[in-house]
């Protein structure tokens, strides 16, 4: 994803090339202080120079942030887009900022508030942050429909429900634009299944995207639906499918006349794509089929589909209907 991301801002540069204040905001990873917000007053020596601190900007922020330069020198989520920072911004200065995943929205709106009083026209905000995790690519890609649709609607209920590796943080920047009167533009959207063509592995996923007063477009009517075929105990399957599983739908329901499969159905104004994830359940513990045997049992149930209006992908195991016929 470095290419990616290099050419995503290179593309804001173009927009505003001269940043002197650059806050970069992402998750605490890896320490055991979920509950609180860490910075950084370190200044970076990089591989392509030195990145220093904004002491300036941040003597006027005040509320409670934990310093903490081990904790974030260390976190990817941080360091990873420091020299892409340094490359197109130069003269900038920074203030890393990684949000635990058990902070309350509340204080986090306290924070946003003081930030937009110091933040002028002199200042970038930045959101470092995957989006859906371990899961296979077509369920990972409703997911992120369901966090696209939040952006796009400037729903902010549905960001901090997202399936995301910090809905704080992408609640941080949205709140922080939507203030502003800014909208949610999308530039790209990597999804690593698809990208190595493998249906069955567990996938991380990007939206790389920007906030502005223009946006290419502005509304979104995606709804994304978990059909089951009966109830699955998530206390119990935290281990094979993960808590992930059970978040980015707007519904999930039991229905007993289904055949064996979770179904995601995303649908939006001119198509439905419903999503088929062969199951297995064993003691309370429900498994994905993957393999050999996941292919035989779409293709057994896809070949009783007659109607002519639907596309069928047998690899993917989706089905697409185009609601303009």
């Amino acid at each position: 994803m470095a290419d990616v991301r290099l050419n995503f801002l290179k593309s804001i540069k173009y927009k505003r090339p001269f940043t002197r204040h650059i806050i970069l905001i992402g998750p605490d990873h890896f320490s055991q202080f979920q509950g609180s917000i860490r910075y950084s007053n370190r200044d970076w020596n990089l591989s392509n120079g030195n990145l220093k601190f904004d002491q300036e900007l941040f003597s006027k922020i005040n509320f409670p942030l934990t310093l903490d330069n081990g904790i974030i020198q260390n976190d990817h989520s941080i360091y990873n887009i420091l020299p892409n920072i340094r490359q197109l911004w130069p003269n900038s200065q920074i203030i890393p900022i990684i949000i635990g995943q058990k902070f309350d929205t509340n204080n986090l709106n306290t924070l946003i508030d003081q930030i937009k009083s110091v933040c002028k026209f002199d200042c970038l905000i930045i959101a470092s942050i995957d989006f859906s995790h371990y899961l296979p690519a077509t369920m990972a890609d409703a997911h992120d429909s369901y966090t696209l649709d939040a952006l796009l609607n400037q729903n902010l209920t549905k960001i901090i429900s997202s399936e995301i590796d910090s809905p704080q943080s992408l609640y941080f920047v949205s709140k922080y634009a939507f203030d502003k009167n800014n909208k949610f533009s999308l530039f790209n959207h990597t999804n690593s299944g698809y990208l190595i063509k493998n249906p069955d592995i567990e996938t991380t996923t990007h939206l790389f995207g920007l906030f502005n007063r223009f946006p290419s477009f502005q509304k979104s009517n995606i709804k994304t639906k978990l059909d089951l075929p009966y109830s699955i105990d998530q206390s119990k399957n935290l281990n094979s499918l993960g808590i992930r599983f059970f978040y980015g739908f707007d519904e999930i329901s039991i229905n007993s006349t289904l055949p064996n499969f979770a179904i995601i159905t995303s649908t939006s104004n001119n198509k439905i794509v419903q999503s088929f994830f062969p199951i297995t359940t064993q003691k309370n513990i429900t498994n994905f089929i993957k393999g050999d045997e996941k292919i035989k049992l779409i293709k057994n149930y896809f070949d009783t589909i007659t109607d002519i209006n639907i596309t069928k992908d047998y690899f993917w195991g989706t089905l697409f209907y185009d609601r303009k016929k």
